[in-house]
């Protein structure tokens, strides 16, 4: 098997990581505490954006400029919107030394790949990536290095590409964490626009709606979100313009998902109108037993749990509840409270890891006279 650690780099890897929002930034969290890296270099045009990235540990150092950082990189990773990549590829392209394995984080991948691998010299080794992880938060202040524990990170190799550069690759991503799924190029644009590109656009759509009917007929109307439309608009929170970005990259993609979404939802729409209650009961019971299939969120130690807890209206709960999964040793992964519309008490939403820690932690709960209910998210 084929060292990951170049000839003449057994001190480790050299990586750059051209981008330091949410992404770079994460991402350059958890190489820094790979075995195999020896070395973390940033750059980003966003001159506030690279120094927080710095200061919250996601580099070791920054670059003056992106050919500053790439010049001795073992690994350059492009970290920028998928229209950004090609530009940036080409202007790194001189800088780039031989054997130097060049990838990206973009979600559009057939005109991005094929535009990376054009920009560079016969020696670069071009492997499109592209992390299924993120936040509807944007920028390095939100960096997490857990971001890719658990996630799957989609490497999309063509004819032309390296197998040692995919097995270089395939080392890295799985040492942070990270599920690595080959998919060629054109597959992953489809794939992605179902469950990526399209749940975006759904979640905007609704909560576009939402808002209109609250601005036009009744202001009430946003009071009654609970839980379920909150999980369903989530995304709409995110940053329209890289939306906008992904929209126009993989705009064939999304249009032919949208086609077939639309005529799905005219099919609802005709059930609905003739009272068609058996293919309604269909519909709903499949869709539920495909939910319940799919594969739950794992991180290092198990696959996440949800705890919805209500909080009484009480000063100190909140802290009491997260204190008391905290002392038992219960990492929580993640944390979300939905407020009552009274604004008194509400819901905690807990996250942590395994049904054995979501048990212990139920049951402590549970103890204080709290009521838990537990869920896979």
């Amino acid at each position: 098997m084929t060292s990951l650690i170049p000839a003449g780099r057994e001190a480790g890897l050299r990586v750059a990581i051209l981008g330091t929002g949410l992404i770079g930034a994460s991402l350059g969290m958890s190489l820094r505490e790979v075995a195999t890296v020896a070395e973390v270099i940033g750059y980003d045009t966003d001159a506030v954006g690279l120094d927080t990235a710095l200061h919250r540990g996601a580099v070791d150092h920054v670059a003056a400029d992106a050919a500053d950082a790439v010049a001795d990189a073992d690994v350059v990773v492009l970290a920028a919107p998928p229209s950004a990549i090609p530009s940036v590829a080409r202007e790194i392209a001189p800088h780039l030394r031989d054997g130097t394995v060049l990838t990206d984080v973009g979600s559009v991948k057939a005109d991005v790949v094929a535009a990376m691998e054009a920009a560079v010299p016969p020696g670069v080794r071009v492997v499109g990536g592209h992390p299924m992880a993120g936040s509807h938060e944007h920028g390095a202040a939100h960096a997490a290095k857990d971001m890719f524990v658990g996630a799957t990170w989609l490497l999309t190799p063509t004819p032309r590409t390296d197998a040692d550069a995919v097995q270089l690759l395939n080392g890295l991503l799985t040492a942070i964490g990270a599920r690595v799924v080959i998919v060629d190029t054109a597959a992953h644009d489809t794939l992605v626009a179902i469950v990526s590109h399209l749940p975006q656009l759904t979640a905007t759509t609704l909560m576009s709606l939402a808002a209109e009917r609250a601005r036009r007929q009744d202001a009430r109307l946003l009071l009654l979100a609970g839980g379920g439309f909150r999980d369903a608009t989530r995304v709409a929170a995110s940053n329209p313009q890289m939306w906008l970005d992904i929209c126009r990259e993989n705009r064939e993609a999304i249009v032919a998902v949208l086609d077939e979404y639309a005529a799905r939802i005219g099919q609802l729409r005709m059930m609905l109108f003739e009272g068609d209650e058996a293919r309604l009961t269909q519909l709903l019971t499949d869709a539920r037993e495909a939910r319940r299939s799919l594969p739950g969120k794992e991180t290092a130690t198990g696959q996440l749990v949800e705890l919805r807890i209500p909080i009484p209206d009480r000063p100190g709960a909140i802290a009491e509840i997260t204190t008391t999964v905290s002392e038992l040793g219960v990492n929580i992964e993640d944390l979300g409270i939905e407020h009552a519309p009274d604004g008194r008490g509400g819901t905690m939403r807990l996250a942590v890891n395994g049904t054995d820690a979501a048990t212990t932690a139920g049951d402590a709960l549970a103890q204080r006279g709290y009521t838990v209910v537990e869920r896979m998210p």
